[in-house]
């Protein structure tokens, strides 16, 4: 075996020898950032946060605070007809339910004219429920929301009946264009500054005085 030849062989073993660096070996290194297969991006969790690069999946879209924030409100206070019934209903038979006819008759005449007031809010259901932090328009409101009257009794038909008429058009009202009302065991200081239209029943009634010109 000639010089050259016994200079391949060693230099051929002193490589398989070797040990291999993993650093050099392993692609991933090549880059600063570690390689990721396809399977990997396949696999991974959506997370989304709302806003991205791309469109999320419409199943899986996230809502923004500016797309809630764009969202209609819901109105306060139900314009729906059996709703406002139902208001009404109940206001008539919290507030008057042992009154005579034309007592509840009146009461329900006060709920419709507020209704129809810029001061108060544009529904029934919206004037019955109106409230702030210390107190209810109606005192009922605030102490028995969640009381169910006596389906069959005669209040509760009463209140029924004027209600539907009332909102009907079929009445006419007792109060002269009251917006205001209290019970003749009281004196609110508010019953001063108002002008008093009429009494009916253990009620009396007011409507807003007229401003001096």
């Amino acid at each position: 075996m000639n010089l050259d030849a016994r200079t391949l062989i060693l230099t051929a073993s002193l490589m398989a020898s070797a040990p291999m660096n993993p650093v050099s070996a392993n692609p991933a290194h090549d880059s600063p950032n570690p390689v990721v297969q396809d399977e990997d991006l396949d696999n991974s969790p959506n997370l989304a946060k709302g806003e991205g690069d791309g469109p999320l999946p419409k199943n899986n879209r996230v809502e923004t605070k500016k797309q809630r924030a764009l969202k209609p409100k819901p109105s306060k206070g139900s314009k729906s007809p059996d709703a406002e019934l139902q208001c009404l209903a109940l206001n008539i038979y919290h507030e008057a339910g042992a009154e005579p006819y034309i007592g509840k008759q009146a009461v329900a005449a006060v709920t419709l004219n507020r209704v129809k007031s810029s001061a108060f809010p544009t529904s029934v259901c919206g004037v019955v429920k109106q409230r702030n932090q210390k107190s209810c328009q109606f005192s009922w409101v605030c102490q028995r929301l969640n009381a169910q009257p006596e389906k069959d009794s005669d209040a509760w038909q009463d209140a029924l009946e004027i209600a539907r008429k009332t909102l009907k058009g079929q009445h006419q009202d007792p109060t002269h264009g009251a917006l205001y009302f209290h019970a003749t065991r009281v004196k609110p200081h508010w019953s001063r500054v108002h002008k008093k239209t009429t009494r009916i029943g253990g009620h009396i009634f007011y409507k807003p005085a007229k401003k001096a010109a």
